[in-house]
């Protein structure tokens, strides 16, 4: 099988500069595909590239503040810790704990009459209770 980067066959061992002459010139043909493979023709700059990728990001960071603390709430519920749950979050235990409420104050209420939240209020003393475990001084 061939490379699309090198020319080189699937176990690496074809030189990729296999067929091109030691000064490096090719002459006035266009050459092999195999040469000119490896070469990297950069696209324009342009404004509007880093405004993609801000958006982009943009909308990672959106996503993350709605899942993160729903999955510290299934994880501290499913058995973790809330300093694992913290640490795989990338927060500090205070950190995770309040964002963690303020996800979960809203889930407490009822979003129209008559029907149920989306969290009991079982669940969410189990895991407040978990964080608040790990923010209290232990004795030594």
């Amino acid at each position: 099988m061939t490379s699309l980067i090198t020319g080189s066959n699937a176990s690496g061992t074809a030189d990729p500069a296999e067929g091109i002459p030691a000064d490096g010139r090719t002459g006035d043909t266009l050459g092999s595909a195999a040469e000119h493979a490896a070469v990297r023709i950069p696209a324009q700059a342009t404004v509007t590239s880093p405004l993609r990728r801000l958006s982009a990001m943009a909308s990672v960071r959106r996503w993350e503040q709605r899942t993160t603390p729903a999955l510290m709430h299934e994880a501290v519920l499913g058995g973790a810790g809330a300093r694992e749950v913290a640490e795989s979050a990338g927060l500090s235990v205070a950190e995770a704990h309040v964002c963690w409420t303020e996800w979960a104050a809203l889930r407490l209420v009822s979003p129209r009459p008559g029907e149920m939240p989306e969290l009991t209020v079982q669940q969410f003393l189990r895991v407040h209770g978990a964080f608040a475990g790990e923010l209290a001084p232990h004795d030594a």
